[in-house]
């Protein structure tokens, strides 16, 4: 599938990284290449002083320090870096998860925490797509606002909608009754999509990217 990204902003202790870490670790265990990026707003040096590296990146080189089970990579910072700077870090990854900034492209994620109401988030609702919170009355004002709404314990929901192979926003979603085509807005379309391939998805000998029916009527005699 092409890379996917996704951004994770929230206040300091709100469940972004526990999020992120959920979500790296079912798309992991599926065999999808995930990536992660911790953006932090203090300065400093993460090299150590007088270690090769750090004097080898002293230099002017770009650094990597390689052991038997990790390579530890080292490199400046673009002033203004952006998905093609990240994509760059990580050319194989299909999914790449940048918690603590927004970047051009990405799913957009505010994680409320314990925030209540609209003062208690870090952004505004508007610019983002998806909210992660279990306060039932923040839930039902982004809903409204046109976001997606998970609660803490939800990645795998979050994962089917945004960062899986199928595109949910592709599929066509139609309800009729008596023949006649009932109006849905997006928010109930998405409600149908996410439920519906939810509860179809365990089933054997099923296809979850094809057309999937559910008729309820009258029994068939």
């Amino acid at each position: 599938m092409a890379m996917r990204l996704a951004s994770f902003i929230g206040w300091s202790n709100t469940g972004k990284t526990g999020f992120v870490e959920a979500c790296a670790a079912a798309l992991s265990a599926r065999g999808v290449g995930v990536a992660a990026v911790k953006c932090v707003r203090h300065g400093g040096s993460f090299n150590l002083e007088g270690k090769d590296t750090s004097r080898f990146f002293a230099a002017g080189a770009e650094t990597a320090l390689v052991a038997a089970e990790e390579t530890v990579r080292v490199s400046r910072t673009p002033p203004d870096w952006g998905r093609a700077w990240v994509e760059s870090l990580f050319p194989s990854a299909d999914v790449i998860l940048i918690e603590g900034r927004v970047v051009e492209g990405a799913t957009r994620v505010l994680v409320a925490g314990g925030a209540t109401g609209l003062e208690g988030l870090k952004a505004p609702l508007d610019g983002f797509d998806a909210l992660v919170t279990a306060e039932r009355g923040l839930s039902d004002l982004a809903a409204a606002s046109g976001l997606s709404v998970f609660s803490p314990g939800e990645s795998g929901a979050f994962i089917e909608r945004y960062l899986s192979g199928g595109s949910m926003e592709s599929r066509d979603v139609t309800v009729t009754t008596g023949g006649v085509e009932v109006p849905i807005n997006p928010f109930i379309k998405e409600t149908i999509e996410n439920v519906v391939v939810g509860l179809v998805k365990p089933l054997k000998k099923t296809d979850i990217d094809g057309e999937i029916v559910i008729r309820i009527g009258p029994a068939r005699t």
